[in-house]
């Protein structure tokens, strides 16, 4: 239970008329491990990437030398300021053009999903993007690597969530200098209003320092994130 992959989170969106669009949210170095254990092949149709660190992005050499075979499908976009970074780790994808695009400030959309990026802190390691999911009849947020959230940006994009899905690294990082910290801790997660507002958290980017077997540490609701974790949102569409 306390052996995880690196962050990689694929979302299921049902589509009209059938089938099912898919997006998967960063690459992590394990991603095509984690796909290559589902039932049969899947090439996502949207790849957001939220920053350029190695846990989040070294799983995007598979996924960028398929972008010429996919036909299409597979589009990956980043924040502007990303994409330079990408194709300095990347060189020889980019080649010939940009694989990777910057994502619109209206976001992507996959079937009557809008997926958007905005920032967020990243502390001692400057800063991050987080996901906001909306739905018709659901809203989602995903922030893996943020400490120190302003109440600005959790009251614009973190209000009124079926579900957050929120990075801490650390059951209890309060001993360690907070200038040279980078993402929240359990304790620190609990004491959120905007978190403790969700109807559903899922606690994830969980290091060596978080034991998921210790779940009376969290309140109804809060769940520690596990490899393979399914999560219904509303109707046939899960992450």
């Amino acid at each position: 239970m306390n052996r995880r992959g690196r962050t990689a989170t694929l979302l299921r969106v049902p589509l009209l008329g059938g089938g099912e669009g898919t997006a998967l949210l960063d690459a992590g170095p394990d991603t095509h491990a984690a796909l290559a254990r589902l039932p049969g092949p899947l090439v996502p149709d949207v790849v957001l990437v939220t920053h350029a660190h190695n846990d989040h992005i070294l799983g995007l050499g598979d996924l960028l030398d398929y972008v010429r075979y996919a036909g299409g499908k597979l589009r990956i976009y980043a924040p502007p300021e990303v994409v330079p970074t990408l194709a300095d780790r990347f060189p020889y994808a980019f080649r010939g053009g940009s694989p990777v695009q910057p994502i619109p400030g209206a976001g992507v959309t996959v079937g009557d999903l809008t997926l958007r990026l905005f920032r967020v802190p990243h502390g001692a390691n400057g800063e991050s993007h987080a996901i906001r999911l909306d739905a018709p009849d659901w809203r989602a947020a995903v922030i893996t690597d943020a400490i120190d959230v302003p109440t600005a940006t959790a009251q614009a994009w973190l209000s009124d969530l079926d579900l957050l899905a929120l990075g801490t690294s650390f059951e209890d990082e309060g001993d360690a200098p907070h200038s040279g910290r980078s993402v929240y801790d359990v304790r620190e997660a609990l004491a959120l209003p905007w978190a403790r507002s969700a109807r559903q958290v899922i606690l994830t980017h969980l290091s060596h320092g978080v034991d998921a077997r210790r779940t009376h540490l969290l309140p109804p609701g809060w769940a520690f994130a596990h490899d393979g974790l399914q999560v219904p949102l509303a109707g046939p569409a899960r992450v």
